[in-house]
């Protein structure tokens, strides 16, 4: 009898277990952004660069590309100190057509 209440609470625990990851894992699905962003800045140096965000907006992409490390038109890094244009990829293109090129140059 006991063997059959310790299979029973096994289970239990396993089906628990389950319910849990798949909550958990709705959860945070939930919590991703809705979209991505290609941001072009301009660098601390004054370099123009790249930043990509996933954002629910673009106010939001724009906010995010700030500070963060941008890759640079000469290969380099550098942080964003302000955000120039933000498109979405696949739909959208940069209105300076020598950064659209710089940009599906990049191997994303």
């Amino acid at each position: 009898m006991r063997e059959m209440k310790a299979s029973k609470f096994v289970r239990t625990g396993r089906a628990g277990a389950l319910l849990l990851a798949g909550l958990a894992s709705a959860g945070s699905a939930a919590a991703m952004p809705q979209a991505e962003f290609a941001c072009k800045v301009r660098a601390l140096d004054g370099k123009i660069g790249l930043v990509l965000v996933q954002a629910d907006s673009r106010a939001l992409a724009e906010k995010s590309a700030i500070g963060a490390q941008a890759f640079t038109t000469d290969n380099m890094r550098s942080r964003a100190t302000e955000v120039l244009q933000c498109i979405v990829p696949g739909e959208e293109r940069f209105a300076d057509y020598q950064f659209q090129q710089f940009f599906e140059s990049l191997p994303l």
